[in-house]
């Protein structure tokens, strides 16, 4: 019945009723691909502890794929002056490496900060007679907590639930504590993803 409607309302003339259906889809497609635009939070103010070790500030960067996902980079090579690496490892030659990246989460107009979901990999070796550990934990919206505790495996995963907070801009300290007297361990990877809902 719409349909029947809408078409009753064209003009008559062909090449006219042609324009007005070829503005009613862009009209239409614009309101599809507007919203899905706004929906994508803005990651700012990325600071780092250790500038020249461990995380990364300067790599850290929304994923191309998912600008809601925040990238955390990881610093490589040696450096100049103690020819250690400066990768996020504790082992036997560097037996403590602690960093602290911290960056703020602005949701678009409209949207509210529902959830963060920070993720972090690495690796270890570690054998009988080897110690090695970690730990992390996070400052969301001024609310601390741990993330995990590990051993050689540092991969681990949290969520902070900020739903009822109903909050557009949130900011988010992580701090990361490795330590080792024999074998080793090293994260490798980490990011943050942003979950946004309606206001």
């Amino acid at each position: 019945m719409i349909q029947h409607w809408i078409l009753s309302m064209l003009p008559r003339d062909r090449a006219s009723r042609g324009q007005v259906v070829l503005a009613a889809s862009l009209v239409m497609l614009l309101n599809i691909a507007v919203p899905a635009q706004a929906q994508t939070v803005r990651f700012k103010s990325i600071r780092d502890a250790v500038p020249s070790k461990f995380f990364d500030a300067a790599t850290t960067a929304a994923d191309p794929s998912n600008p809601n996902k925040l990238i955390i980079g990881f610093n490589t090579g040696l450096d100049p002056t103690t020819f250690t690496t400066t990768q996020f490892v504790a082992s036997s030659t560097r037996r403590v490496a602690m960093d602290t990246i911290s960056f703020t989460v602005t949701a678009p107009t409209g949207f509210y900060v529902s959830r963060i979901t920070f993720t972090q990999r690495g690796t270890g070796w570690t054998c009988r007679t080897c110690s090695s550990a970690g730990a992390a934990t996070w400052v969301v919206a001024g609310h601390p907590a741990s993330l995990g505790v590990f051993t050689n495996n540092p991969a681990l995963s949290g969520t902070a639930d900020l739903t009822t907070l109903k909050l557009t801009t949130v900011p988010v300290s992580i701090t990361d504590s490795l330590f080792a007297t024999t074998g080793s361990v090293t994260i490798t990877g980490a990011d943050v993803l942003v979950h946004l809902l309606p206001r």
